[in-house]
């Protein structure tokens, strides 16, 4: 899969700002990648921030911060949102069967942003769900500029090592 074909199958559903005109096969790559772990599937980072008081926020504010879905997780969410994460949650919450999810995600060196299914995988996550995860991801440049709030990301994963 190249980035064209990237953009094709995710292109339309992903709502998260991204300058596909920035990104090519000349600068970005498509891989694939498993998790089933649920350590490692609450590492990835959602599109969500939050403020320095942990209400919701925006990427474009500096002193907000992005969420790894274990932390968008835990997290009280205004009523629109929250329902959405208790209907997912009671949806797969007493399924026997593991949850497979394809999710599209940005690489920016070590950093892995889940661009669509947000929703989804924190509802799973939060129904404590067996999870196994197919991130296609796009690894690209760490630029601000293709992927606003990544900057935000880097930063929070700093100051967590």
């Amino acid at each position: 899969m190249d980035v064209s074909d990237f953009k094709t199958l995710f292109g339309d559903s992903i709502r998260t700002w991204l300058d596909w005109d920035a990104l090519d096969d000349e600068n970005a790559r498509v891989e694939d990648l498993v998790l089933s772990s649920r350590e490692d599937i609450g590492t990835l980072y959602t599109v969500w921030h939050v403020d320095p008081e942990g209400n919701p926020g925006e990427w474009s504010h500096p002193r907000h911060r992005p969420l790894t879905i274990a932390q968008a997780a835990g997290t009280s969410w205004p009523e629109d949102r929250q329902a959405k994460l208790d209907g997912i949650r009671e949806e797969l919450a007493d399924d026997d069967e593991p949850v497979v999810l394809t999710l599209p995600v940005y690489r920016a060196d070590d950093n892995l942003v889940v661009l669509d299914s947000n929703h989804r995988i924190v509802g799973a996550y939060r129904a404590e769900a067996e999870l196994r995860v197919l991130l296609v991801v796009l690894a690209g440049p760490a630029s601000s500029l293709i992927l606003p709030g990544l900057a935000q990301v880097e930063n929070d994963r700093a100051d967590r090592i």
